[in-house]
């Protein structure tokens, strides 16, 4: 029966053959080594339908039992419990292999979604930079608006209170160089030797009329002719770094007179700096 049971299990393609009796299974054990072999690389996981309902007859039998079976040939009881256990194996197999699958599967499907769910978190994030960007360009542009709507409003305001002011009289024909001088003073300055052109009488009248200190710019030293004949012997005429300048200046100062400085540099002495300011 031991040796039945294994002829039924290792049946090719399911194909159980009738004779299973002793002598033909000696036949099947002839080769030892090949015999260990294909029970040792027997495909467990793959048992035919044909053999699993061959094999029921011979285990429902009380008899074959590995226990029992030892008592009559330990070799025998080996095979007893490799034909047991070979069937037990594939129940569970079948059970428990399309729970594996199912775990494989549902394992590829989370990594898949977990694939899937990281790239749209990376999207999500990209998005929300994105958006702090715009959202930055956006508070920017609303304070640029209301800043330029403040000024609109205080220009506004501006235009409107001056719309409110009541007009000045404006002479249009005014003439700035009539009110600082008149035709006597023109006509003294051009005895003294002034030409008679407006930038002239222009430079005459600021030169006359300025608070601080003027300094003139005479290529052709008409300027100074005519100031020399205008001031005449009370004109103190000195040039920086001249012998005695420094005094001609503390006497003039001393009796009012006027002090013409000639040929300036690009520098003038510190010494005069309190005098030029007016200090």
């Amino acid at each position: 029966n031991v040796s039945a049971a294994v002829m039924v299990l290792m049946a090719p393609g399911g194909k159980v053959p009738k004779d299973r009796s002793w002598k033909a299974a000696k036949v099947t054990m002839t080769k030892v080594d090949s015999f260990l072999d294909s029970l040792i690389h027997f495909d467990k996981e793959n048992i035919h339908e044909n053999c699993l309902k061959a094999i029921r007859p011979y285990l429902q039998d009380p008899e074959f039992n590995p226990e029992f079976v030892a008592t009559k040939s330990y070799a025998a009881s080996g095979l007893c419990s490799w034909v047991i256990n070979i069937v037990r194996f594939y129940e569970v197999f079948c059970d428990v292999e399309p729970k594996r699958q199912a775990l494989s599967k549902a394992t590829s499907e989370l990594t898949t979604a977990q694939e899937k769910l990281a790239a749209i978190k990376a999207k999500i994030a990209h998005l929300n930079e994105n958006l702090a960007k715009l959202t930055a360009k956006f508070e920017k542009a609303t304070a640029d608006k209301l800043r330029c709507q403040q000024e609109a409003e205080m220009t506004a305001g501006t235009i409107s209170l001056a719309n409110r002011l009541v007009p000045i009289p404006v002479t249009p024909t005014l003439d700035p160089l009539r009110m600082l001088t008149d035709d006597a003073d023109v006509a003294a300055w051009q005895n003294e030797g002034l030409p008679a052109d407006r930038m002239s009488m222009e430079n005459a009248t600021i030169l006359v009329n300025c608070e601080r200190w003027p300094l003139m710019v005479d290529p052709q030293l008409q300027g100074i002719k005519w100031i020399k004949t205008k001031y005449g012997e009370d004109l103190r005429v000195t040039q920086i770094g001249q012998k005695g300048y420094l005094q001609t200046i503390e006497r003039a100062l001393e009796a009012g007179d006027v002090v013409l400085i000639e040929n300036l540099e690009e520098s003038i002495d510190p010494v005069l700096g309190p005098l030029l300011g007016r200090e």
